[in-house]
């Protein structure tokens, strides 16, 4: 279990129900992997019709959110994920990058405890996410060309 303390309350994380895409459980794990703090994974279809998981990460710094960003697309490009689009700018403490049906939101560390995304998804199944802990974690190799050099 993962305690949040904030000025405000207190926010839990713990396991709840069963997340079974292995594709957000696979993209949650590689930023985990890459230095993604408080990495948990959020199924949403029955909340809403357009996203079916977030997966919400933390960052110990500006330049950490910048990397986690470029880690969660690349994650989503392994997993046949076609990103969409990204929101926020460069000196934001907050990125989306939409994948369509699975979305990406990372915060800076402070910019998490303000706005609490947490809180807002606590009643839906979700997975507190760590590497070293998930057996569907394995690190993918980008395919070989085929065909000899061009």
């Amino acid at each position: 279990m993962l305690k949040k303390n904030t000025t405000k309350k207190t926010t839990v994380i713990e396991d709840k129900g069963r997340i079974t895409s292995q594709r957000a459980l696979h993209i949650a794990a590689d930023l985990s992997w890459n230095y993604g703090e408080d990495v948990v994974v959020y199924d949403v279809r029955e909340k809403t019709p357009y996203v079916s998981y977030y997966i919400v990460a933390s960052a110990s710094n500006d330049r950490r959110l910048r990397a986690l960003v470029a880690t969660g697309k690349e994650a989503l490009f392994n997993n046949y994920k076609e990103v969409d689009h990204t929101e926020g700018r460069n000196d934001s403490n907050w990125i989306l990058v939409d994948a369509h049906d699975i979305v990406l939101q990372i915060f800076t560390k402070e910019e998490r405890k303000r706005v609490d995304f947490d809180s807002l998804y606590a009643d839906v199944p979700h997975k507190l996410v760590k590497a070293e802990e998930e057996p569907v974690y394995k690190k993918r190799k980008k395919p070989e060309s085929v065909g000899g050099e061009y």
